[in-house]
Order: C-alpha cells, then sequence, then structure tokens
C-alpha cells in the first residue's frame, strides 16, 4: 500500500476507534506511527481532519469530508486486490437476500430468477419485509434498502439505481377535488400515506427549476396509513385521494392512464430528496464472490427494467 493509502487507512481507522491508541492496536503499529501517518496526510490535504483532545479526537468539516470519501477509495482499492486473489474461485452456496416487500416483489424477484438461471450453485434465500432488517443478527448477505445514503461505517453501501416519486391520483378524484398546482394545496386533499417506521410523515418538494434548493414541507392529515405501497396505490386508483408513490410501482399505471400525476415540477420525497436504491452487505461479506456477482447483475439488469 502507498504511503497514502497508508494515511488514509490510519485516519479512517482512528476515526473509527475513536482514537490513535485503539487505532494502531487495530492496524498493529506504534501510537506514534499512526499519529505521523494522520500528521502527514493532514499536511498533504493543507487541512485539518482531527480536533485533538487528551481524551478524544473529532472529526472537522473537512475531516467529515474526506471521511465518507475515504472509506469509498479504502473499500474499492481492498474490493480490486480481492477481485485479483479469488478469480479462478467458482460462486457457489447460499445468498440471504433482504428487500422491501413491493419493491423486492416487482422489480427484484425477476432479476433473482434471471441470476438463478445463470448460476446455477447459488442457492437464493429472500426475506421480504418493509421493516429495516438487522442485517448482522439475521445473518443477511445483501439487503436492498431505499432511502438516503446509510452512514453505518460497519456496512459496505453500493448504488443500484436513482430513485424518485410522483404524487398520483385518479382522474375521479382529480375531477371531484381539483388538481394541486403547487405542494401547499396538498393540505386541500385527503391523502394515503405510507407508514414509516421511523415516524416520517411528511412530504418535502424541491422545485426542479429553482436556482436555490427550496423546499416546501406538507403534513398530510391522512385518510388512510398503510405499511404496504400497492395498498395505497389501489386506493388511488379507486379513487380515495393522492399517494406519494415510487416510479417503479406507479410507472405502468400512468403510461395505461389508470392515474394521473401532478406537482410533477417538482421532486418530492418523504425523506430527503437524495434518495437512492442500495444493496448493502456486511464487511465480511464483502470477499465472497456470490456477493459481487450479485451486485454487479442487479445493477447492470435493474437499468433494464
Amino acid at each position: 500500500m502507498s504511503d497514502k493509502f497508508a494515511s488514509m487507512a490510519a485516519f479512517v481507522k482512528t476515526v473509527d476507534e475513536k482514537g490513535f491508541s485503539a487505532a494502531a492496536r487495530q492496524l498493529d503499529l506504534a501510537t506514534s506511527s499512526v499519529t505521523r501517518l494522520v500528521d502527514k496526510l493532514e499536511k498533504q490535504l493543507g487541512t485539518k481532519l482531527l480536533n485533538r483532545s487528551t481524551r478524544k479526537v473529532t472529526l472537522t468539516s473537512a475531516g467529515e469530508i474526506f471521511y465518507h470519501q475515504a472509506i469509498i477509495i479504502l473499500r474499492q482499492l481492498a474490493l480490486a486486490e480481492e477481485n485479483i486473489r479469488d478469480l479462478d474461485t467458482k460462486p457457489r452456496g447460499k445468498l440471504h437476500i433482504a428487500m422491501p416487500t413491493a419493491l423486492g416483489r416487482l422489480r427484484i424477484m425477476p432479476i433473482i430468477n434471471q441470476f438463478m438461471h445463470r448460476f446455477a450453485n447459488i442457492h437464493i434465500v429472500v426475506h421480504l419485509s418493509d421493516d429495516e432488517v438487522d442485517i448482522q443478527s439475521m445473518d443477511v448477505d445483501i439487503a436492498i434498502r431505499i432511502g438516503p445514503l446509510p452512514s453505518i461505517t460497519s456496512l459496505i453501501v453500493t448504488k443500484i439505481s436513482s430513485h424518485s416519486r410522483y404524487v398520483v391520483g385518479a382522474k375521479s378524484y382529480f375531477d371531484k377535488a381539483g388538481r394541486p398546482s403547487h405542494p401547499e394545496e396538498l393540505n386541500q386533499h385527503k391523502c394515503l400515506l405510507f407508514a414509516y417506521n421511523n415516524g416520517v410523515k411528511n412530504w418535502n418538494f424541491t422545485p426542479k427549476l429553482a436556482s436555490e434548493s427550496e423546499v416546501f414541507t406538507c403534513s398530510p392529515q391522512p385518510n388512510m396509513v398503510a405499511n404496504n405501497s400497492e395498498v395505497l396505490l389501489e386506493a388511488v386508483k379507486d379513487g380515495l385521494g393522492i399517494a406519494l408513490l415510487p416510479d417503479w410501482l406507479v410507472e405502468n399505471e400512468l403510461s395505461i392512464g389508470t392515474i394521473e400525476s401532478v406537482l410533477n415540477d417538482f421532486d418530492s420525497n418523504p425523506h430527503s430528496n437524495e434518495v437512492n436504491v442500495y444493496a448493502i452487505f456486511p464487511e465480511n461479506r464483502r470477499t465472497m464472490k456470490k456477493v459481487r456477482l450479485f451486485i454487479d447483475f442487479l445493477k447492470e439488469n435493474y437499468r433494464l427494467k
């Protein structure tokens, strides 16, 4: 590993272990060596990455940015090395995959079926749930999730696809209640709300063409709450109200005219608008060729859907 990679690894480990001494033990180096590597990195970057005290180290603003990028770079380096080491290994065995119910049924399962035809020696175990599964305790190899980028450093995160949502309703509903032209008008409408485990109940809207990222937040008063997006779609089609639903669920219904979308000049989401579909797996799975094969296969074929 070059000096810069060694310095980067020492910095990341110091942050993860919350101190130079603990990082040194993990890296099997002297504490002074770890300190010198981090000092050298800060000098090369021309900025301070860590706030140091006698009790702990904390990230500076620059350190926060560099830390997340350094994790990605180091993981990519490790993955490149491991790809060379196991080129001749034939993938086999169980692959435990967890995913949200509707996304899994409609988008992921057809891709899994294709994958199994190609790699007959890999046996798939599927867990469908809209609850956020505990990957470690459930011994999950790969979890598919929708949302902002997870910040858990013990997990490896790969973006599968971008993700967007539409505000949709039936023509029969809009003909009676009118079509909102601005998020602020949603308070006058019947709304159908997805029940998130974290209690999120707001819908956030950002104008697509605005020079500044102004966010309009709506707190709909729902006449239905459900923890399954397919249930909400059926309610929308029956004219019961407006729902904020994912693109992969409603695009077909929109194309055939079963439902209509409104507020199309806005990006919308119940969380941050920086939302994607991710594959997440523990660090101890990163050496498994079957994990990498599936994620590459998923990324390639998800875009084709």
